[in-house]
């Protein structure tokens, strides 16, 4: 009620300096002092916006190069240990080499008027010189599948070759006898009876010797998942993200590599972004005790100081955020 009778004098008052009656008129003159304050308190707020900015970036850098310089220290440390112990191999910043690529097509394009270049699959796949066509590779990589990787009670073991590989966004490579022991071990069936992968299939038409399967794995955990000390059964559901899952094969037919894990959008399920069994064990509530074992992506000190360095740059009206604004407003005029 106060603020309605402050404004109402101020109104009357304007009026009777302006000799005017119209409330337009009267807003939009430097004589009320409502305006002057909105203005004051927008400029403050910007101005106060790029203070705690410019603070946080500071405080966000200062704690960067600390942390940096002490684990530049002790990685040093752990190198040299390494050296000299001959420990560490096939670690994080040892890793043995993957494969590099065996089979290349030269790309046929579409007449689509695509300005980036629309790929002739069908034609792309019918210059192939890999000797398995198409259907028959989707075919093994299916039979990869159903028999979980050469994992199940008597299958071949020879589905996958000497010399294969599985690589994740994380883990691997690792060879094949570190992979069946490893993966053999989860009985990731038994741990999601339910489990149903949802997956559809397609030969690159550039790498022929390579399948991709993409997915949208759900179960749930009603058994045992024999990970780490082992999980028992939660009843929690199990809701991955649509993954980039692939296999390279062998002129014989064989698997030599094998990559999963590579989730596409991480907004999609319940294991913020992360594939494989990293996944499965977020979704149950027993994430690993690390950042990558955490969610798909943890923004650095580092990112999260030059984001406020980007978001002064905006106040002043340099940068991507500053100009979008109109070149939505041309792009809505054009269509």
């Amino acid at each position: 009620r106060l603020e309605r009778i402050f404004l109402c004098e101020n109104l009357q008052q304007a009026s009777e300096r302006s000799g005017s009656s119209s409330p337009q008129s009267i807003f939009q003159g430097d004589y009320f002092p409502a305006t002057r304050f909105v203005s004051r308190s927008s400029e403050m707020g910007k101005t106060m916006s790029i203070l705690g900015n410019v603070t946080s970036c500071g405080i966000l850098l200062s704690a960067d190069v600390l942390v940096s310089s002490i684990t530049f220290a002790a990685r040093s440390l752990a190198c040299i240990v390494d050296r000299i112990c001959g420990s560490g191999k096939n670690t994080a910043w040892n890793r043995q080499p993957w494969h590099e690529q065996r089979y290349a097509t030269e790309p046929v394009y579409m007449e689509s008027g695509m300005a980036w270049g629309e790929l002739d699959v069908t034609a792309t796949l019918q210059k192939s010189t890999f000797p398995i066509n198409p259907e028959d590779l989707v075919n093994k990589a299916k039979a990869v599948l159903g028999c979980e990787f050469g994992t199940m009670a008597g299958a071949d073991a020879c589905i996958l070759a000497e010399d294969f590989q599985f690589v994740a966004p994380i883990i691997g490579p690792l060879g094949k006898q570190e992979f069946l022991n490893a993966f053999g071990s989860f009985k990731v069936k038994q741990a999601l009876p339910d489990l149903k992968d949802n997956s559809w299939f397609q030969v690159d038409p550039l790498e022929p010797n390579r399948v991709w399967f993409f997915s949208r794995a759900t179960g749930t955990h009603t058994g045992t998942l024999n990970f780490g000390a082992g999980l028992p059964p939660t009843g929690k559901a199990v809701k991955m993200p649509p993954q980039a899952q692939s296999m390279l094969f062998n002129e014989q037919g064989q698997c030599y590599t094998l990559t999963v894990g590579y989730a596409m959008d991480k907004r999609i399920g319940n294991t913020e972004g992360l594939g494989g069994v990293f996944g499965i064990v977020k979704a149950v509530g027993k994430p690993l005790p690390f950042p990558e074992g955490q969610r798909g992506y943890t923004p650095s000190l580092r990112y999260e100081a030059f984001e406020r360095v980007a978001k002064v740059g905006e106040s002043f009206g340099f940068g991507p955020g500053a100009s979008a604004p109109n070149v939505g407003e041309k792009s809505h005029k054009t269509c």
